[in-house]
């Protein structure tokens, strides 16, 4: 019989299959827009299309996101993840028999309406079941099998890129529909959040639940401390109004910041259009900048797994000032690269002599490795932990609202702005991630070590004392 630790892990396991759909997506989405098969299928896509394709699951992914709490609430957390993948199987079957352009972007707004109900919830669902001495690694499941879509999404849109027939882009989202159909399939068997079930007074099926998944002994003193935590909530209900009062606003629009700004280093650009990326840098076939952008994933998955394993050891400053450094100097790099030895003939990005092409590719991978290690794990803790648990949750759809809307920016924009200018897009997500470690630098305490009651007293502390604000911590 499997120990409670195990029993965690695989629902860990099985409700981030949510994240492996939207790694999925991803990693393939660039890639099948370049295939030949898809524009003798659809037509050829602009730029400005193109860029509208791409984005805009991330626009109705926003909307569905601030709903899925709400939602959450009503129907159960488990049910709210099944709701949600469900959407995005009758998306992706939409977008794996479309015709035309039109039906695309209803099938793709159709994706991103479950993609942001169904990530938004396993969020919630996996720290509430998980006990306090895992929390933090069942969480960042999600985020693992994330990266492992992304890097699965590049290399099935490169196998399937060998078939002569639609079928070469139509394959990766006939992938996704049957993933969608196993969460959907596998989330009635999982068990109700125990905080859900107490929300809700039904006590004794919270017991059960615990039993399950606690050791014994400390099944009646969880439950006791949920029943009390939440009439304590139930007392003192938290209001949107609140996260920007005078109390709270720094943290709030710091969380904000974070979230925000960390699109703006061009990870999505960098993963949504990769192929663009290498073949502007000198691979010539199609195929090879598809493999090129393989090994991106495949990098991406390999160095977010030791910030998953250390960040508790390294900290929350270290890796955001760390990484900041090194990701702003290899965009840095680049664009420098393209100012001396690129250029634009009839509308296309060139860069000239092979040590300049391997050295762009090189510093590619780089930025997307130290991109994992550093800001695609710590910003999300470090922008929950900060607020308030009365907050948190009203706290955190602003701040997922601002990535989402950030993201969509970035990735309408990306193909004019790569097709515009050689060096442009590189400059200006450099100067942005500069810009957010000097912030970090200056205005982020450091939280490493602390509960969260101590990471409260400490910004109520800095609150009182407007000095120590500035100093860096």
């Amino acid at each position: 019989m499997a120990s409670t630790t195990v029993k965690i892990y695989l629902i860990a396991l099985h409700t981030s299959l949510a994240g492996l759909l939207w790694g999925l997506d991803t990693g393939s989405i660039g890639p099948l827009t370049q295939m030949s098969q898809f524009s003798d299928s659809i037509g050829h896509l602009s730029s400005g299309q193109l860029g509208i394709y791409v984005a805009c699951i991330l626009l109705s992914a926003s909307v569905s996101s601030l709903c899925s709490g709400h939602v959450a609430d009503i129907m159960s957390r488990k049910y709210g993840i099944l709701s949600g993948g469900l959407i995005v199987a009758v998306g992706t079957v939409i977008s794996a028999s479309a015709k035309n352009f039109p039906a695309l972007i209803s099938a793709r707004l159709i994706t991103g309406v479950g993609q942001g109900q169904s990530i938004s919830v396993v969020t919630i669902y996996l720290c509430e079941i998980a006990p306090q001495e895992i929390r933090g690694t069942v969480a960042t499941m999600l985020q693992l099998l994330i990266t492992i879509g992304i890097a699965a999404g590049y290399f099935i849109a490169y196998g399937s890129s060998s078939l002569n027939t639609s079928l070469a882009w139509r394959i990766p989202f006939i992938v996704e529909a049957c993933v969608a159909v196993v969460l959907v399939a596998g989330m009635p068997f999982m068990p109700y959040s125990p905080r859900w079930l107490v929300q809700h007074g039904r006590y004794e099926e919270a017991r059960v639940v615990l039993q399950k998944l606690r050791q014994t002994q400390s099944v009646d003193e969880e439950l006791n401390s949920l029943r009390s935590n939440l009439e304590d909530e139930n007392t003192h209900q938290a209001t949107f109004s609140e996260v920007f009062s005078k109390r709270y606003i720094k943290r709030s629009l710091l969380g904000i910041f974070l979230m925000g700004f960390e699109m703006l280093c061009g990870i999505d650009a960098v993963l949504y259009y990769a192929p663009i990326l290498f073949t502007q840098a000198g691979f010539s076939s199609q195929r090879a900048s598809f493999l090129a952008s393989g090994v991106s994933g495949i990098i991406n998955l390999v160095f977010t797994i030791p910030a998953q394993l250390w960040v508790d050891k390294w900290g929350r400053k270290f890796p955001l000032i760390g990484g900041g450094i090194a990701i702003a100097s290899c965009f840095l790099v680049i664009g420098s690269l393209y100012a001396a030895h690129g250029g634009k003939v009839d509308g296309e990005v060139y860069l000239n002599g092979r040590a300049s092409q391997w050295a762009v590719i090189i510093f590619i991978y780089m930025f997307v490795a130290n991109f994992a290690w550093s800001w695609a794990v710590v910003i999300k803790i470090y922008a929950c932990e900060i607020m308030p648990t009365r907050l948190r949750a009203k706290a955190c759809a602003f701040q997922q609202l601002a990535n989402w809307i950030i993201n969509f920016t970035v990735a309408l924009t990306a193909p004019l702005f790569l097709r515009a200018s050689p060096s442009g897009p590189y400059f200006l997500f450099s100067l942005a991630t500069l810009f957010v470690t000097i912030v970090c630098f200056f205005f982020m305490p450091e939280t490493k070590g602390k509960s969260l009651e101590e990471i409260e007293e400490l910004f109520e502390m800095k609150a009182s004392d407007p000095e120590q604000v500035l100093c860096p911590a």
